[in-house]
């Protein structure tokens, strides 16, 4: 089994920004991702899955990993396991996850990809985001669904709205 990923930090980049992409390895991020979410416009999506063979070896030249995130509906987020699968994704970003068996039924999807493309069954590594109240009571359970999932965090804006609040940047104020 591969060792554990060592992340401090993580950059997002949306993965039609080609201006963005061809300097994304200069930055010094411990992982890339390459977003095929929120930063990509509905009518876009083809083009972004389309955009991550070439994107994926040219982040990758700093040595950083490269992450996707990929969308929710499962229509969507099938093609687009699809598609960072083909391209060589070190992981996957999975968002709006619900339950267990959403991570479960993701990772069988990946798994589908990675023996489709020659890829070792296992290899994909995955991060998931908790991203509305009623999975929040189900976070240890999704923490354990499968072995893919080496990180687990909330989204923090798609959270608050869900929760009726208003999503803002978090603000620390350090007292001496």
């Amino acid at each position: 089994m591969r060792p554990l990923p060592n992340w401090r930090s993580l950059l997002y980049v949306p993965a039609t920004r080609e201006s963005f992409v061809v300097r994304a390895h200069t930055r010094g991020a411990d992982a890339i991702i390459l977003d095929l979410e929120d930063a990509v416009a509905p009518a876009e999506k083809p083009a972004a899955r389309a955009a991550l063979a070439d994107a994926v070896p040219r982040v990758r030249q700093g040595g950083a990993d490269v992450c996707v995130r990929i969308n929710r509906p499962l229509r969507m987020a099938a093609q687009d396991i699809e598609a960072a699968v083909a391209a060589g994704a070190d992981v996957l970003v999975l968002t709006k996850l619900m339950g267990p068996e959403h991570v479960r039924l993701l990772s069988e999807l990946i798994a589908e990809s990675e023996a489709a493309q020659g890829v070792a069954v296992g290899h994909t590594r995955c991060i998931g985001l908790v991203e509305t109240a009623d999975a929040l009571s189900a976070m240890e359970a999704i923490a354990r669904a499968d072995p893919r999932l080496v990180a687990l965090g909330a989204g923090g804006e798609d959270l608050a709205t869900d929760l009726g609040a208003e999503p803002s940047p978090m603000r620390c104020t350090c007292r001496r």
